[in-house]
Formats: C-alpha cells, structure tokens, sequence
C-alpha cells in the first residue's frame, strides 16, 4: 500500500507542517509514502530534519519513502 501526501501547496508554517509531519508517521508505519515536494523547499530546518527522520524510519521498517520532485509546466 502507496500512501500519497498531496495538496501540502499551502503548508508552509507551524501548525499545518506540524499536522503533515503526524500524517507522515502514521503513513511510514502502515506501508510506502509518496510525497509531493511543491513546497518542501519553504519548510523550516528543523520540519526538513523530522521529513529526514520519517525516511530513516520508513527504511528501517522496510518501506518505500519517495518525496517527488514538482513537475515543470
């Protein structure tokens, strides 16, 4: 099961990071993750090191931890 993280155009501070990085630990621990990296590049230091974290997990579990890059129009 691929569990895709979309629609994150708008996250770029507190409270709505903070609900995508929930999503994406839960995510990690029931199977593979796609990301959408629209607005990763905006995120804060410390929100890019706890994305780093939920990869490290999802590997170490044995899952896929893909973040896709956004496709140019």
């Amino acid at each position: 099961m691929i569990t895709r993280l979309v629609g994150m155009e708008n996250v770029s501070h507190g409270p709505e990071i903070a609900r995508v990085l929930r999503q994406l630990r839960l995510a990690v621990f029931r199977g593979d993750v796609e990301v959408d990296a629209a607005r990763l590049d905006s995120w804060p230091p410390g929100a890019r090191l706890a994305l780093d974290q939920c990869a490290r997990r999802a590997q170490a579990r044995g899952h896929r931890f893909v973040v896709r890059e956004p496709v140019a129009a």
